[in-house]
């Protein structure tokens, strides 16, 4: 009898130890996920939803959301990854748990609905309350079942697999401090789909497209490699191009700096008191090649540290709002644009996801005859065509409704309405016009040309801008905004009317043989050309061959 308690006895600590051994491999790690992953959070419905994280190697893990569970087994790195199918959109508050051997995570007040990704440049970043509309319209702004998730800029040299952050329940003080753009999209959205939103506000003002890409697809065209920087001099070579750029900045960068300060603050209270803003002091010349520490221009910096972060997690789609600071290489912008959007989708994996964008508003100043050389309208273009080469792609035109001298309209409510539109049809399969008239041919008799478009609704007619612009004085009895030129190229003002539903013939008296029309071209452009639902046309050009 003793002899048996004794084995009895033996075997018992020789399992305990067992255990503790088992258990001592997860003793240093602990379950964490990126903090996109909380409180408050909106989980995609429909396709596949996915958590990851790391644990103890070889953990399994298992993950329930709602009544939907789904586990994975962590890897020798202890990374995991688990795919959740079957998600229903619901207003219900759900908990979403985490766990494992080393142990539990619980997320409280989920929601499952559509997650949409907000990025740019400042007019996606210009946040509510620092819009006219917008800082009303944020005060009545209760939607508990819009959420908020805003990414800290952080620019980086290599991919990261976190950011700062957490989701936020839709409040007027939530949404004063929200993208304007983003908010009144997600208004537009939530009342015509009656769906929980997860906005995720990821953005920097006075950023190109380059910063925004991967370094694999920029490296993937030799031509957009070298374009904005030759990344393998600046990479290869870090340490003397820091020490430049130090020498700079103890130089005069510092002094710039400090007057850049107070242009801002004097620039936003001008345009509160509705006076002249004070010209933008000049920044002295940087050494080349650029510095990518800290930079938020440097090629693949704001992909690698606020877009690389978010991915793989579940998206209906992103809003875009950029492109002014491609201005001066628009040509390469052509590429570059589509390149993106076709980035972004290939990290995401999840197929070619709703990709809607903002065509640039008018601004600058107005010309009083026609100029082919313009950057912001080749942009437009670029992004125009970009319509053409990314499947499911959306493009809210915004030619009539900028302010000329102010960079970033103060007006954002039709910028959310005009995406609104191309979600609810790209994205909600609605059957509406969701877009204003674009170019779709041309036909040239004798001195005249004819040109076609497509989106035109009931008919093409002149209309007045519905929003606040400079081109609120644009007449309604004539149409405005179209040039032609000859052979030579060389631009003239035209007559333009309206033929038919969807046709307008234009012509000038200065040429005898035109052989391009253009229409909203400039800068500040005065434009007055709308389809039935008051939608504006998009700025085109008959010839969409580059100029040397």
């Amino acid at each position: 009898m003793k002899r048996h308690k004794f084995f009895y006895f033996f075997s018992r600590c020789a399992g305990l130890a067992l255990i503790g051994t088992f258990c001592s491999q997860f003793s240093a790690a602990e379950i964490k996920l990126p903090a996109i992953f909380g409180d408050h959070m909106v989980l995609q419905s429909g396709a596949a939803t996915v958590f990851w994280g790391t644990a103890g190697a070889n953990e399994e893990i298992t993950v329930t959301a709602g009544l939907v569970t789904g586990k994975a087994k962590a890897g020798d790195d202890g990374k995991w990854l688990v795919k959740l199918t079957g998600l229903k959109a619901s207003e219900k508050p759900i908990e979403a748990t985490v766990s494992g051997v080393s142990g539990k995570l619980v997320f409280k007040d989920v929601l499952i609905g559509d997650v949409w990704v907000c990025s740019g440049q400042s007019n996606m970043a210009l946040r509510a309350s620092e819009t006219i509309d917008g800082k009303e319209a944020a005060t009545s702004a209760k939607y508990p079942s819009v959420r908020f998730f805003n990414v800290p800029q952080l620019p980086s040299l290599k991919p990261l697999d976190d950011c700062k952050g957490k989701w936020e329940l839709c409040t007027p003080e939530t949404a004063a401090r929200f993208s304007a753009v983003g908010f009144f999209f997600a208004k537009n959205i939530l009342e015509t789909q009656k769906i929980p939103l997860g906005m995720i506000g990821s953005h920097s003002g006075g950023t190109p497209a380059q910063a925004w890409t991967s370094l694999d697809a920029l490296s993937s065209d030799p031509e957009l490699k070298n374009g904005f920087v030759d990344l393998d001099k600046v990479l290869g070579n870090l340490d003397a191009v820091r020490a430049e750029h130090e020498k700079w900045m103890k130089e005069c960068g510092m002094e710039y700096k400090e007057s850049l300060k107070k242009w801002f603050a004097d620039s936003w209270a001008a345009q509160q008191k509705k006076t002249p803003v004070p010209p933008r002091p000049k920044q002295p010349a940087k050494p080349e090649p650029l510095d990518p520490d800290g930079s938020t221009s440097f090629p693949t910096v704001l992909f690698n540290g606020m877009i690389h972060p978010l991915i793989p997690f579940g998206i209906k789609g992103v809003v875009w709002y950029q492109g002014e600071s491609n201005a001066g290489k628009p040509g390469l912008y052509r590429k570059l644009f589509p390149l993106m959007i076709k980035d972004w989708r290939s990290h995401w994996g999840q197929g070619d996801f709703p990709f809607l964008f903002v065509q640039l508003p008018n601004y600058g100043k107005r010309q009083a005859e026609p100029v082919l050389q313009d950057g912001w309208s080749f942009v437009r273009e670029s992004q125009m065509l970009g319509l053409k080469s990314a499947a499911n792609t959306g493009m809210a035109v915004t030619v009539d409704i900028g302010y000329g001298d102010n960079l970033h309209p103060p007006t954002k409510a039709g910028v959310g309405y005009r995406l609104a539109l191309a979600a609810r049809h790209i994205a909600y399969k609605e059957d509406l016009i969701f877009s204003g008239p674009l170019y779709d041919s041309h036909m040239i008799a004798g001195n005249k040309i004819t040109v076609k478009f497509s989106n035109t609704g009931a008919g093409l007619k002149i209309a007045k801008v519905p929003y606040p612009s400079s081109n609120k004085d644009a007449p309604t009895d004539e149409l405005k905004g179209f040039a032609v030129s000859g052979a030579d190229s060389k631009l003239f003002w035209a007559k333009a009317r309206i033929e038919g539903k969807d046709s307008v013939t234009v012509w000038s008296e200065k040429i005898a043989e035109p052989k391009q029309v253009y229409y909203g071209w400039g800068s500040d452009p005065e434009v007055n050309l709308y389809n039935s639902a008051d939608l504006p046309a998009s700025p085109f050009r008959t010839e969409t061959t580059l100029p040397k």
